[in-house]
């Protein structure tokens, strides 16, 4: 599998985030009140609850305690010796290193999926300069694979498992620097 690198003239992306609001509301009839105050006593304070961590697979805790160094290469070196392997998958492409800041047009990457059924997992590092690197993967068709929506700068893509594509055909990969400037490095895996 070849991966060819062009730069892009498009607008930048960043996180691609719709905004949301919460509102709580009350339904039902309107509560009686008591006659009399009632109160609640506890031999102990009533126990904190904590929120629960979701549990985590094997394709995220492969990263869960990752920490950048600031050297783009050898933070991607340290990412896919953890987490590359993860699943049977291996590299099918070769690191690739550039530069960009947060002005620069969307760096772009395409590569072939031969055939439906192959996953794919994209791993970057930015260096120290490099305060967030955004990636997003387009299909054939244009549509959205996959995006990131972490403010780091090491971006790993799909962050929870590989993204297994139904359609073959050229794939694009789009790099941006949304914060800062600097160099990266990525490489794609995949099974």
């Amino acid at each position: 599998m070849a991966i060819m690198m062009g730069l892009g003239t498009a607008a930048r992306f960043g996180p691609a985030i719709a905004g949301c609001a919460l509102v709580l509301t009350a339904c039902g009839a309107p509560q009686e009140t008591a006659s009399e105050p009632t109160s609640v006593s506890y031999s102990s304070p009533p126990p904190a609850s904590e929120p629960e961590e979701p549990p985590q697979g094997p394709y995220e805790a492969c990263y869960s305690t990752f920490a950048p160094t600031g050297d783009a290469k050898d933070d991607l070196a340290r990412l896919v010796r953890d987490c590359g392997a993860t699943g049977g998958m291996r590299p099918v492409t070769s690191v690739v290193v550039a530069d960009q800041a947060e002005n620069d047009p969307v760096d772009r990457y395409t590569f072939d999926v031969p055939t439906s059924g192959k996953c794919y997992r994209v791993y970057a590092a930015g260096n120290s300069a490099v305060k967030d690197l955004d990636l997003l993967l387009v299909g054939p068709s244009s549509e959205t694979v996959a995006t990131d929506v972490t403010r780091s700068s090491w971006p790993v893509l799909p962050p929870k498992e590989p993204a297994c594509l139904t359609t073959p055909g050229s794939y694009r990969l789009e790099v941006s620097v949304y914060r800062g400037a600097g160099n990266y490095a990525l490489q794609i895996w995949g099974r």
